[in-house]
């Protein structure tokens, strides 16, 4: 058998590790997917050091500087961890540099093959990940230049989402909270609760958490009025989390100016369709997958 050759100016699996785990819990909070790429060499036993040189110096110079390349301990895989790339990018990448890999002379005596992990949660550790993938390509169990798949970890958790109405009028309060608690949004879970002013959602400390928080209320409020809710939030150091809504009788220009200037998202005049508040909500959300 040939001695491997590890290459040195490739990252090695050991250092890879920490920031693989990186890299996987930055998945769930940004809600983007990486995908995990291996290589190994066709007959992997038979091939020589000057042909697993070749192979690593022709993938790193078809990645991107956003991508993560490495060799594994044993010398004859290969890894890539493509961030934000979903496995139907992935397999582009794949089918275009196995047709280059192809045609060109120096390679035409080397085949490959690939196994590809999309990852969208963090329920895989490093040592499975790479576990899984070597059997995909065990030698005799695939085919030269064939791609096959490992999809343990592709679905997306459900992320809680905090939701706070504050509407003065019972009725009403109870009817948009309805309404919201039976929106159907692939992904999310929606905690809903409501207040009957401003000063009682202060006082519950809700809008405290680290979750997403989607705030619907009025601007017109006893005891602390929309517009001092909204700057409040605004003057948060994590203000983004929040997803404001305001309710207004008011259809001028001026009082819509105001709310947007001040940092609202949505707008929205009463009397109005629920239907309408409902497909905004389904919008808003829908975003944070495009």
């Amino acid at each position: 058998m040939n001695k491997l050759i590890i290459a040195e100016d490739l990252m090695q699996e050991h250092e890879v590790k920490g920031y693989f785990e990186i890299l996987r819990e930055s998945v769930i909070r940004s809600r983007l997917t990486m995908t995990a790429v291996f290589f190994k060499l066709a007959n992997s036993s038979q091939r020589t050091d000057i042909e697993r040189h070749q192979i690593s110096s022709f993938l790193k110079s078809k990645i991107r500087k956003t991508d993560l390349l490495f060799q594994l301990a044993d010398g004859v895989h290969w890894g890539i961890f493509f961030l934000q790339s979903s496995e139907v990018e992935v397999k582009a990448f794949l089918k275009r540099i196995f047709a280059i890999l192809k045609q060109e002379r120096e390679f035409q005596q080397i085949g490959l093959k690939a196994s590809i992990t999309e990852i969208r949660n963090n329920n895989v550790n490093f040592e499975t990940l790479l576990e899984k993938n070597k059997q995909k390509l065990a030698d005799g169990e695939q085919p030269t230049w064939s791609i096959e798949q490992v999809s343990d970890y592709s679905v997306q958790p459900m992320e809680q989402v905090k939701v706070s109405i504050i509407e003065q009028n019972a009725i009403f309060r109870k009817v948009l909270e309805t309404t919201i608690n039976h929106l159907d949004i692939p992904h999310f879970t929606l905690d809903v609760a409501t207040y009957e002013d401003g000063y009682s959602f202060l006082q519950s400390d809700s809008y405290k958490t680290g979750h997403m928080h989607l705030v619907v209320m009025n601007d017109i409020l006893p005891r602390k009025n929309g517009l001092e809710i909204l700057h409040i939030l605004r003057e948060m150091p994590n203000e983004k989390k929040f997803i404001i809504y305001m309710m207004s009788e008011r259809n001028s220009e001026g009082a819509t100016l105001n709310a947007y200037e001040g940092g609202v998202d949505e707008y929205i005049v009463k009397p109005f369709n629920l239907r309408l508040l409902e497909a905004k909500i389904k919008r808003t959300f829908a975003r944070f997958w495009l």
